[in-house]
């Protein structure tokens, strides 16, 4: 009886570090071939941008405008970036669309790039997108790498679903890179990585939906196609991605009737954010 109660309160307290963990980015030092990059991208942001804007709720998080230029199209696009990752690393896009006439948004997530905090819940992600697309649309395309496009795309789905998450404008276009579509993708990779026991993954689950603003249940991709939201998607994978597998982007094209597969040899879950062939796909896919 004792031991079946130790471990009970084993696999609750291994749930709950599970979880703290999950919504805490830890930093590690770049690999040296992306630190050059990373340097100009970073100096490539405080140089360009037009604006720097501060948001304290739900966390604080910072916004980077980077205003029309002469040619504009009068289009705006909101850029977000992945899980420890910065918006400064969207640089090249940011770059390339921004001398197309575009005015760009690129979002430092709480805990990220030049926003404060240590934890990032991803329900407040969601929220803090949700925010922004209302105060500063109306988008005509939304961008996400990886966590950002994940979390683009359920604040997509949670719009169609529940009012007070409602969007005024939904974009015309989305285009996620190397992002996971379905969330059970990255709580499993985390469980695993844990070594939860099975238990410990329904206790991780129970405090997920304890933790979050709705019912966890609504971003299954499900909703969101059966809402038939009328958005054009663009899914871009390197096929050496060993962070998030391709088959993240493979399924849902094959689900979402509106969406273009790209997989682009010989690319990682890092090194699409410096190649330009997805500067290319991007352009193309937003004329």
């Amino acid at each position: 009886m004792i031991t079946s109660s130790l471990i009970h309160v084993r696999d609750i307290l291994h749930a709950q570090l599970c979880y703290q963990a999950f919504i805490t980015p830890i930093f590690l030092p770049l690999e040296k071939e992306y630190r050059d990059f990373a340097k100009l991208a970073c100096e490539f942001i405080e140089g360009r941008r037009t604006e720097v804007i501060h948001n304290e709720f739900p966390r604080h998080h910072v916004l980077h405008r980077f205003a029309p230029q002469k040619n504009s199209k009068g289009k705006k696009v909101l850029i977000t970036h992945g899980w420890i990752s910065r918006a400064a690393y969207m640089a090249r896009l940011i770059d390339v669309l921004h001398q197309q006439g575009y005015e760009v948004y690129a979002l430092d997530f709480p805990a990220h790039g030049e926003a404060k905090g240590l934890q990032l819940p991803w329900t407040d992600a969601v929220a803090i997108l949700k925010d922004t697309i209302n105060q500063y649309g109306p988008f005509y395309a939304v961008i996400g790498h990886s966590f950002g496009g994940s979390m683009l795309l359920n604040t997509l789905n949670v719009a169609g679903q529940l009012p007070e998450w409602q969007l005024k404008h939904k974009p015309e276009r989305a285009i996620l890179i190397a992002s996971p579509t379905q969330m059970r993708s990255p709580v499993n990779h985390i469980a695993k990585k844990f070594k939860l026991s099975g238990h410990g993954y329904l206790y991780l689950r129970q405090v997920m939906k304890q933790q979050a603003r709705f019912d966890i249940k609504l971003v299954r991709l499900q909703h969101f196609i059966s809402q038939s939201p009328n958005i054009a998607f663009l899914c871009i994978h390197g096929e050496l991605d060993k962070t998030i597998s391709t088959k993240e982007s493979i399924e849902f094209c094959k689900k979402y009737p509106d969406a273009k597969l790209c997989l682009l040899p010989e690319a990682n879950h890092v090194s699409v954010l410096l190649d330009e062939r997805v500067e290319r796909l991007v352009s193309d896919f937003l004329e």
